[in-house]
């Protein structure tokens, strides 16, 4: 009888060995025999469910979503107001090796998305989903009074990703040796020259209640 093949599983796991291979070596790393080999299977196997490398890649991206949403997800459940802030860009910095590995996955597609139009629809999807992530999260702050309630999130959140990703090329790009405790300090100093709030509960922004009932946004990191 025929082995009952799960096709999105082998896509999945096929997404998750382009993953390892780029936060290994980078993009240019990855190749169709790499990807086969790291996954368990033949390169004739990859090519039944991928027609390119960019097609991988996008994969990849969504693989890595995947995983970076359920994480900071669950510091945003956990926590809130400026705790919940903190912890989640935090997460988003290259103070690991697991998500230095994350950002060599980004910095490879923003390289490919010059080239690739699907790649960079994708990216920019992401990118400000990113922003409405961290926006939704200044709002929080807003809203338990820790953030005074006329800031406007939106261009928080562009000044606080700006610094992120000045610190995700110095190390990842110029490599620099930026120790996790000096990235921490400076996105802190970041978030510590926002306008502070009176310090009393405010009602919620009304995108912030809309986005809580229907879900996060996506992340990038």
């Amino acid at each position: 009888m025929p082995k009952i093949v799960d096709h999105q599983e082998r896509r999945l796991a096929f997404a998750e060995a382009a993953y390892r291979v780029i936060a290994r070596s980078g993009i240019d790393g990855l190749t169709v025999r790499e990807i086969a080999k790291e996954a368990g299977f033949t390169t004739g196997a990859l090519s039944h469910y991928f027609q390119s490398k960019d097609q991988v890649l996008i994969q990849a991206a969504s693989y890595i979503g995947i995983v970076v949403r359920a994480q900071m997800q669950d510091s945003q459940q956990s926590h809130k107001g400026l705790k919940a802030l903190r912890l989640v860009v935090q997460q988003a910095l290259p103070m690991t090796p697991e998500v230095q590995g994350g950002w060599r996955v980004w910095l490879g597609l923003w390289q490919r998305s010059r080239e690739n139009r699907e790649v960079g629809n994708l990216m920019q999807m992401r990118y400000f989903e990113w922003l409405d992530r961290v926006a939704m999260l200044v709002e929080g702050a807003q809203a338990t009074g820790e953030l005074a309630a006329d800031i406007d999130a939106k261009l928080a959140a562009q000044t606080i990703v700006a610094a992120v990703d000045g610190i995700g090329a110095r190390v990842m790009l110029a490599g620099y040796d930026i120790p996790a405790r000096q990235q921490k300090a400076i996105i802190d100093n970041v978030i510590d020259n926002l306008p502070r709030g009176e310090g009393r509960p405010t009602k919620l922004p009304g995108r912030l209640r809309r986005k809580s009932r229907n879900g996060d946004a996506a992340s990038r990191p």
